[in-house]
């Protein structure tokens, strides 16, 4: 039987912002000694505020400061509720979906999604070991399928036009380890895969140019060379890092429709995690808050 956290669980759990506040103060200072007085005594809370004092000589903290809930006038209750809904789906949550559930404006519904985003954003995986798979993908409308007008201003001076798409960069391993990466023109395609994958890896790549000469980096380099239809040779093969391309793919188009090049980053981290957590529905929400401390 597969776990679930239901939402029944969830409103046991967090019935009000009070239960919330309580979660991220244990996240963050659990077992806290008071940095004024080095009293060891548990901090308690102070009525009407998201704070929590010391009470031996009232030193406050704030379990709320320098996370993605600071300044916010959004009940936490929203919040906690907006990150579960991200526990319950395989593409996402849009944004104008929140904006429904939540009664919220728009732009606090997106901002909260991005927020959110941050949170699931796992950037403590270190460099990839084991057979990697890596290749890159593009995103972005069709050039013919714009308005004139946005046609328009990809084209420079001279008549040449720019590029309109974005590239991002994946890195697959056996044990389900992804990692997305947005690209520009400061690093060549060697440059991230030195970035993101040990020495000791075998990667596996198509025969792009970008990648040729990495086995001189790396334990063992096979390519495989889709343009003569090769798809597998032996144990080698790209399968997993074109799944996580179908997935990221049908979250852009199919939840969210459209998303900017400057948030892409955000969304890529978003599908990355939840290829990565997908079996673990049940501790999914308390991963995502645990990235809080």
């Amino acid at each position: 039987m597969t776990l679930r956290y239901t939402i029944d669980q969830f409103r046991t759990d967090y019935p009000n912002d009070d239960a919330c506040l309580d979660k991220i103060f244990q996240l963050r200072f659990k077992g806290l000694i008071c940095p004024k007085c080095e009293s060891t005594k548990e901090f308690t809370r102070v009525k009407n505020r998201r704070s929590y004092q010391c009470p031996n000589c009232s030193q406050q903290v704030y379990p709320t400061k320098d996370t993605v809930f600071e300044k916010t006038t959004t009940p936490l209750t929203y919040w906690f509720y907006a990150i579960f809904l991200q526990t319950t789906t395989r593409n996402g949550v849009a944004a104008k979906e929140l904006e429904r559930q939540l009664n919220v404006c728009y732009k606090t519904a997106l901002r909260m999604s991005h927020q959110i985003k941050i949170l699931m954003a796992n950037n403590r995986l270190g460099k990839l070991t084991g057979k990697v798979q890596v290749d890159e993908s593009y995103f972005g409308m069709k050039f013919d399928n714009m308005h004139s007008k946005k046609r328009a201003t990809y084209y420079n001076e001279d008549g040449t036009r720019n590029d309109n798409k974005a590239g991002v960069m994946g890195f697959v391993t056996d044990d389900k380890k992804v990692i997305f990466e947005v690209m520009d023109d400061t690093k060549t395609f060697k440059e991230r895969v030195r970035k993101h994958v040990d020495p000791s890896a075998i990667l596996v790549t198509d025969s792009h140019l970008g990648y040729k000469g990495l086995d001189i980096n790396y334990l063992k380099h096979e390519v495989i060379n889709h343009l003569q239809n090769e798809f597998k040779r032996g144990e080698f093969h790209t399968n997993g890092i074109e799944n996580a391309w179908s997935n990221l793919k049908r979250t852009i188009k199919g939840t969210h429709i459209h998303v900017s090049v400057k948030y892409l980053q955000l969304y890529a981290d978003e599908v990355a995690f939840r290829l990565m957590n997908k079996d673990k529905q049940d501790i999914m929400f308390d991963t995502i808050l645990s990235h809080v401390a």
